[in-house]
């Protein structure tokens, strides 16, 4: 079929053109790679060479799932583009490769020695019961004497002992030949997977006006990838400036490795219309003609883990397919110790294919994939020694466990300034405009760092790699300026961008009522100027990790305020004074007078500046009133009842103030005063 659609588009070529195009099948490795949020452009580079004259370029093993409007072919100076075209190119099921067909027979050869031990097993099991079976000593009249039962006892200990140490043996031998058929499934597995994943291509017609020995580089863009900022926020001592550590996460599960590219992050989103929005006729009374946008969110993500049924072990290398109806529309490979990671996945309702080369193909149905969630199943394969496909299906009710994940942090889709179609190239001057102008492992210079104790495990670094980030009307932009390897398993990758250094104010606050702890905040007044993205932040304090919190580029005013957690070295009291408490009956009314001593201890060596709140109660009666008789110069908001005390502690100092109030009410009330 692949030679006949071969033939057709030579004819037809040549029908059009007058002479005959020659085939030329190229490699192409990716070189560079833009991550939007949501999706990814990939630049693929060719070392051409040909001769004068019409060509046709395969370009294969690409990605499934390239978006055909987003391919565009950068110009070469003597060659004109006449066609692009992009075609899927499935393989052959029932074809097995040589390699897959030589490690089944190694498999069948392997299970025949499996047999081969089990019939000694059996015939030493037979020996075995012959010898207990018949006794010397059985039904013969006058017993035996000490010499025929000593020789006796020696001949079946001896035999006995034999049979059972070579059944032993036996025994070793045939748990060695399993692990080998395992370790041969294994390998089947991986191969297949290889050999049995389906691709696509790109087919271009050239018309080269001389022999052209140059570089042609391909651009499309694929869904199957995205990134999300995040910060670390680093604070050693409130003398010292903020430290605003900028990282980024980046998946990609688009079927194969990015090794050593070139990475940029942009805001941009390619997803987004090209075209102008249209003035709808708008009724009063009727229900409004425009689509409220909504906030983007994250992708969904199924992982978990493949384990054997009967051994509770982790399974290598086992295939895992999301399918939606009969079309399959993501998947991955299990790790070695069986774990797999599939991200994005488009939200609904889904069914998970499970396959393993020696065990039963499981399949899950009405699996729930929601957006900004993780999904976790784990999934149980039984063995199965028969290499014909069986299916096993298993109902869906509900996930192991669903994680909840923070909102995707890209801004509004009124905040981002639509793109350009993708699909506009201009082939004479051989440009393409549109997307721009250019549980997680670290990767630091392009190295993915592993300690020395778990090989899996990555070591938390603060080193960060050199970068520039460009703005422009459309995007903000980040280009890496190291190489980065991004495997395709849907694994976040962290990835540092940059830091930078800024004065701040810090400020405490206390709120003794609630928590007995000090709170330290910054305050940034000029954050604009940072570059920002709505994500999540990691705060240190001190060197240590005092916990997460998030930012909101859309929803904070002119001062950026960021909780850097508790201080134990400020210490906060709230006691209730005794002599200031009364309680009192005037005629009708009852009148009760409560009063509060606060004390603020600065065990730090710097002097502070500390925000302490209260309150008094809000009365909506007109029959009680409520007044604030003391407050040491507290400030009072009238429509919350917050009392705030603004304080400059100097370094082991305390202050102390008091605030006092009376609540009058009628006797007939029964108001409790909770504090």
């Amino acid at each position: 079929m692949r030679n006949l659609f071969f033939i057709l588009l030579s004819l037809i070529a040549g029908s059009v053109f007058g002479t005959s195009v020659d085939t030329i099948e190229v490699k192409s490795k990716i070189s560079d790679v833009t991550v939007f949020f949501n999706g990814a452009q990939i630049s693929r580079q060719i070392d051409l060479k040909t001769a004068k004259g019409k060509h046709l370029i395969i370009v294969d093993k690409l990605p499934q799932e390239i978006n055909p409007q987003s391919i565009q072919v950068e110009g070469i100076e003597n060659c004109k583009i006449l066609s692009v075209k992009h075609q899927a190119d499935y393989h052959n099921v029932s074809k097995k490769s040589n390699e897959e067909k030589l490690i089944e027979e190694k498999i069948e050869s392997q299970e025949q020695k499996i047999k081969s031990i089990k019939n000694t097993i059996n015939v030493f099991d037979l020996e075995e019961r012959l010898l207990l079976t018949n006794s010397v000593f059985k039904n013969k009249e006058g017993g035996s004497s000490i010499g025929e039962i000593k020789e006796a006892a020696d001949f079946y200990r001896f035999k006995l002992n034999e049979i059972r140490q070579e059944k032993m043996k036996l025994f070793t031998k045939l748990d060695n030949v399993n692990d080998s058929i395992q370790d041969l499934y294994a390998e089947l597995n991986k191969l297949s997977a290889k050999n049995r994943k389906n691709y696509s291509k790109i087919l271009i017609i050239l018309d080269c006006q001389k022999p052209i020995f140059e570089k042609m580089k391909i651009n499309y863009y694929i869904a199957s990838a995205g990134w999300k900022p995040l910060y670390d926020l680093r604070v050693d001592d409130i003398s010292k400036p903020l430290k605003i550590v900028y990282n980024a996460k980046v998946y990609q599960s688009s079927g194969e490795d990015w090794k050593n590219v070139n990475l940029k992050l942009s805001t941009n989103n390619p997803s987004l219309s090209g075209e102008k929005p249209e003035l709808l006729s708008w009724y009063l009374g009727r229900k409004s003609p425009y689509k409220k946008e909504t906030l983007e969110k994250g992708p969904g993500a199924l992982k978990g883990r493949v384990f054997d049924a009967e051994t509770r072990e982790g399974i290598p290398f086992a295939n895992v397919s999301v399918k939606k109806g009969n079309e399959i529309i993501s998947g991955g490979i299990t790790d070695f110790d069986g774990q797999y990671s599939i991200k994005p996945i488009i939200p609904g309702y889904h069914e998970i294919e499970v396959s393993y080369f020696g065990y039963t193909t499981t399949k899950i149905t009405n699996v729930s994939i929601s957006d900004d969630r993780i999904t976790y199943q784990d999934i149980y394969l039984s063995q199965n020694t028969i290499l014909n496909e069986e299916v096993q299906v298993i109902a869906y009710e509900k996930p192991i466990e669903v994680m909840e994940i923070a909102c995707m942090p890209g801004r509004s889709v009124a905040a981002v300034v639509p793109s350009s179609s993708f699909n506009t190239f201009d082939f004479n001057k051989g440009n393409i405009r549109g997307a721009r102008s250019e549980e997680n492992a670290t990767f630091v210079d392009g190295v993915r760092f592993f300690d020395d104790v778990n090989q899996n495990r990555e070591i938390n670094t603060n080193i960060y790699i050199s970068n520039t980030y460009k703005t422009n009307i459309a995007n903000l932009e980040y280009e890496i300026e190291i190489p980065y390897t991004i495997p395709s398993d849907g694994e976040d990758y962290n990835i540092k961008i940059k830091d930078v250094s800024l004065p701040v104010d810090y400020i405490y606050y206390a709120i003794p009522k609630l928590d007995p702890d000090a709170f330290i905040t910054a305050e940034i007044t000029d954050w604009t100027q940072l570059n920002l993205l709505s994500g999540k932040t990691s705060i240190y304090y001190d060197g240590t990790f005092t916990g997460e919190s998030f930012i909101d580029v859309e929803q904070i005013g002119d001062t950026l305020n960021i909780s850097l957690g508790r201080d134990k070295n400020i210490i906060v009291e709230r006691i209730g004074n005794k002599e200031m408490f009364d309680k009192r009956i005037i005629g009708s009314n009852i009148r009760e007078t409560l009063g509060y001593d606060i004390k603020v201890r600065n065990n730090k060596q710097t002097k502070i500046k500390i925000v302490v709140e209260d309150q008094i109660p809000l009365t909506q009666r007109k029959s009680v009133d409520v007044e604030l008789l003391e407050s040491s110069g507290a400030k009072l908001n009238d429509k919350t009842g917050k009392l705030s005390w603004e304080l400059e502690i100097e370094p082991n100092e305390k202050e102390t103030f008091s605030y006092k109030y009376y609540i009058r009410y009628p006797k007939y009330l029964n108001i409790t005063i909770e504090d």
